[in-house]
């Protein structure tokens, strides 16, 4: 730089220093200026509203209030422009406010003069607070997080049809979203509250079945359900003195109630205590909104598939599952194999000449005679595969994460089995015929295609002369 350059910009740092107007504006736009030579300064806006001094930033000690987290990178930086490696200072840190709190502040800005030593002399810059736009930066982030739990949350939890399973799953996935030191899953069941299962409790078997009245005059719990939507308390003994306090130790100081909702019907409350007084937050109370409606469909399933289980799960006559079980099943274990991309193979089989049977021998004969068959062909499974008097003398065997050959060779020996099985007053052999299909299911493939396919291949079997096994 000239001399004569640089006695206009000494001639301006001096004019700006003196002049009232300039020293007003320039602190308006964040822009501060710093003559580490005579020791003055223009302070922005930003440094003001920390209450920081002058002294504060050309002392070079200044970086004693960036977040320890960025203090060492900061340092580096302030480093290379005291020691003249460079000119130029850019860095994104956080500064302590005097309340103790942290304010994002963006700087930048360059050294226009230095000493004949190298030493900096004017540096001029600019501030620019970016607290809000981080904090909304964060928020958005934690969203993103808490949407991508919730998403994962809710595939866990609806990956079982088994009651005591998916409220165990409910529990324990529930506190990825709303922590809780206890918590318990309720359903509503003949006018009373009770309890499918907890967390968190020294004994378990104190809150298993528990039953709460419902309605209770002054309950939470009551007062969600009617309301329709989740309840907290931050000060349980206030809200509701007689708080069932389960554990004889430390008690519940807040709660949050959920009602569980599935198809537009309140079935039961899940319900999150805390120890602390005033810990839960209204994003709690969103969470665990956002997660109840998931969890009542998967508890509500879980029960029906229970009750239909209890009901409608196995063939009268035979043993085996029925075609209702292999219904809801299959639909389970398809989708599975979907999700999780692994194959699954489907047999359809029938019994031979099955009508001649029952012609020559009578249907009590038939009926034993397909029993005892079902009976073979479901001991040769494995506990995974999934079997169903699919109607008539037909049966329907499901293979999760199996390939159609060892399907196959499953399927054979079955037939084999079954083709040496004797019965008391039947005077020939009985065989099945069965066809083989299989698939690793994508966005395009159906349960009802391999279906299709296994019942065609076994059409194909027959027309070959019984007794074999046809793969799609």
């Amino acid at each position: 730089m000239s001399r004569k350059k640089r006695k206009k910009i000494e001639q301006l740092i001096d004019l700006i220093m003196d002049d009232g107007s300039l020293r007003d504006l320039l602190p308006d736009l964040g822009v501060f200026i710093i003559d580490y030579t005579d020791k003055r300064m223009i302070t922005n806006d930003v440094w003001k509203d920390l209450e920081y001094s002058d002294s504060h930033t050309y002392e070079r000690s200044w970086s004693q209030y960036v977040h320890p987290e960025d203090r060492k990178r900061v340092e580096a930086s302030q480093r290379d422009v005291i020691e003249g490696r460079t000119d130029y200072f850019r860095e994104v840190y956080r500064l302590k406010e005097h309340s103790g709190g942290w304010r994002w502040i963006a700087s930048r800005g360059s050294v226009i003069l230095r000493n004949s030593d190298g030493s900096p002399w004017i540096f001029i810059g600019v501030d620019e607070d970016l607290t809000r736009i981080k904090e909304a930066q964060e928020e958005a982030s934690l969203r993103a997080r808490e949407a991508g739990t919730l998403s994962a949350t809710i595939e866990v939890i609806t990956s079982s049809l088994d009651l005591d399973e998916t409220v165990q799953c409910i529990l324990e996935q529930a506190r990825r979203l709303v922590p809780y030191d206890r918590a318990t899953v309720q359903i509503l069941h003949d006018g009373k509250l009770q309890v499918l299962g907890g967390m968190g409790f020294s004994d378990i078997n104190m809150v298993t079945n528990l039953r709460f009245p419902y309605p209770e005059e002054g309950s939470l719990s009551t007062r969600a359900i009617q309301e329709r939507h989740p309840w907290v308390s931050n000060n349980v003994q206030d809200d509701f003195p007689r708080f069932v306090q389960v554990e004889n130790g430390e008690p519940a100081r807040s709660w949050i109630g959920v009602p569980l909702i599935a198809h537009g019907d309140i079935i039961g409350l899940i319900s999150f205590d805390s120890l602390k007084k005033a810990f839960y937050t209204r994003r709690h109370l969103e969470l665990a909104r956002a997660f109840a409606g998931p969890v009542a469909i998967a508890l509500e399933n879980a029960r029906m598939h229970g009750e239909t289980y209890k009901l409608a799960m196995v063939d009268a006559l035979t043993g085996i599952g029925s075609r209702h079980a292999f219904d809801l099943n299959s639909r389970f274990l398809f989708e599975k194999a979907r999700r999780e991309e692994r194959m699954i193979s489907m047999a359809m089989l029938d019994l031979d000449r099955f009508k001649e049977v029952n012609d020559d021998f009578g249907h009590q004969v038939g009926d034993i005679v397909l029993k005892d068959v079902s009976k073979s062909c479901e001991e040769g499974l494995r506990t995974t595969d999934t079997i169903a008097r699919y109607g008539g003398e037909e049966i329907a065997i499901l293979l999760p994460d199996t390939r159609v050959e060892v399907a196959a060779d499953i399927i054979e020996r079955i037939r084999k089995d079954v083709s040496h099985l004797h019965f008391e007053g039947v005077d020939r052999s009985v065989t099945i015929s069965a066809g083989v299909s299989g698939c690793s299911p994508d966005r395009d493939s159906s349960l009802t295609e391999i279906i299709r396919e296994a019942d065609a291949a076994l059409y194909r079997a027959k027309a070959q002369g019984r007794n074999c096994i046809v793969v799609h």
